[in-house]
């Protein structure tokens, strides 16, 4: 049985969506947005300045002025929600959307999951469920996907949906969601 399941996503492919049902189905508790709503509380700092810089690659400074720790805005809150998500794996049972949790757990039996889809699939998607502007969808659909890309290269030392980290990549455009689902509820019981 896996204990904890990541779950990095293209935007528009309902990873948090199949990731909720899951969670549901399997009596695991959910760690998505909830983190940065923690994060918040942690560092006393308003939600939309975190979920703006949340899943941001940090910028290093070339200079350090002194007095400072030198460390980004973006690689405290990095560090902030790395520590909430430890603090919630004391204890089996999570699944984790984003925020590169399959690398901040790399010593746990974790289930590492990749969900992609067709372009025209996150697209619509991207429209219907997450309300964006049909005109302005597929800039949105660009900036998010490089956004989780960088993030994750960068603190994994990894490629974003490399098959050879994942142990497994599901398209739920081609599956459906309730079969990326049932795939893995089946693999959580293994």
């Amino acid at each position: 049985m896996y204990d904890y399941i990541t779950i990095e996503r293209k935007y528009g492919s309902g990873g948090h969506r199949i990731a909720d049902i899951l969670a549901k189905k399997i009596n695991y508790r959910l760690y998505d947005r909830g983190v940065v709503v923690e994060t918040c509380k942690r560092m006393g700092l308003p939600y939309d300045q975190v979920s703006g810089m949340d899943e941001q690659t940090p910028v290093k400074s070339l200079f350090k002025a002194p007095g400072t720790d030198n460390v980004s805005m973006e690689e405290k809150i990095y560090n902030t929600e790395s520590e909430i998500i430890r603090e919630a794996a004391q204890e089996p049972g999570c699944i984790f959307v984003g925020r590169c949790a399959s690398e901040i757990l790399n010593d746990k039996k974790c289930l590492r999951v990749f969900i992609t889809a067709d372009d025209d699939y996150r697209r619509n998607r991207a429209i219907t469920v997450e309300k964006n502007d049909q005109d302005k969808v597929d800039e949105v659909m660009k900036r998010f996907d490089k956004k989780r890309e960088k993030f994750f290269t960068t603190h994994s030392g990894a490629k974003w949906g490399d098959p050879e980290y994942f142990d497994l990549i599901l398209n739920s455009d081609k599956l459906g969601e309730e079969a990326c689902v049932a795939i893995l509820e089946t693999l959580a019981k293994l």
